[in-house]
């Protein structure tokens, strides 16, 4: 049993117990993890916040020229949603076994613009129009 990092909240804790008690994690795989705990204690806060408890992330401020008070919320929704999908992400990192195959999930690499060019084409045997413009002119 791995202890949970210190500073973690309820609800970091939990996950942080739940997943390391389970599963034998390396090194990288225990930092996606505690960020995600991390994640999952400012979805707690957040989720505190948008069902009305303003002590846990709004302020009440005194605006000195006009004896005014203003209470300020910073995107509390928006940032909740960013939050959630960053905690998805982290735990699909992790590439965790399924519980009654013992399967990992299937490694998918980058993508799009940062996934590596294989000079050639996409798969062995695939000639591109430019290796054969390369090809006729002797390049």
């Amino acid at each position: 049993m791995t202890k949970a990092p210190a500073g973690l909240g309820a609800g970091g804790r939990q996950l942080w117990r739940s997943i390391a008690d389970e599963y034998e994690l390396d090194a990288v795989q225990q930092v996606q993890l505690l960020e995600a705990c991390r994640a999952k204690d400012r979805l707690d806060k957040l989720d505190s916040l948008l069902r009305g408890d303003v002590t846990s992330w709004a302020r009440l401020t005194h605006r000195l020229q006009t004896e005014d008070y203003e209470l300020k919320i910073d995107a509390a929704l928006t940032q909740a949603n960013t939050t959630a999908n960053l905690m998805k992400q982290l735990l699909a990192a992790l590439r965790l076994p399924d519980p009654k195959t013992g399967k990992r999930p299937q490694y998918r690499g980058a993508r799009g613009a940062q996934a590596p060019s294989v000079p050639g084409g996409k798969g062995r045997g695939t000639v591109t129009a430019l290796d054969k413009f390369r090809e006729a002119s002797g390049g």
